[in-house]
């Protein structure tokens, strides 16, 4: 695993970007999805909520490789590749999603996925996607 960049974590916590995950089906389709929920919990491991992602979770049952793709504004953004290591039902991750997304949606969640990060790329105009991590 990798340790994410501080302006990589600034990104992902920042609650005006966009956020993307990328999952891929056991036919190899590619299924990408804006999941607003994901932020980094320490410098190696992103979470997000489980909400209206029933493909996603379909094809995270078949392969657990992912791609989440974050931008704020025109001019800064990144790609982050990792493996997914399974959905949390409690635990201080869990209570913490809960918590927030029932006080912004008025909403319980299923459960919180976790991805442990492999790989940190700019994708920020320029930037040929260098390699950050």
């Amino acid at each position: 695993m990798v340790s994410i960049p501080k302006e990589v974590m600034d990104v992902l916590s920042a609650s005006d970007s966009a956020k993307m995950l990328a999952t891929v089906d056991g036919k190899g389709i590619p299924n990408v999805v804006p999941v607003w929920s994901i932020v980094a919990v320490d410098p190696e491991t992103i979470a997000f909520a489980e909400l209206f992602i029933k493909k996603t979770k379909e094809n995270l049952e078949k392969n657990k490789e992912v791609a989440i793709a974050v931008f704020k504004g025109p001019m800064t953004g990144y790609q982050l590749k990792g493996t997914f290591s399974g959905f949390q039902t409690s635990g201080p991750i869990f209570d913490s999603f809960a918590k927030k997304i029932m006080e912004a949606m008025k909403m319980q969640i299923k459960s919180v996925g976790i991805i442990k990060v492999g790989a940190v790329f700019s994708a920020s105009p320029g930037q040929d996607s260098k390699k950050l991590a």
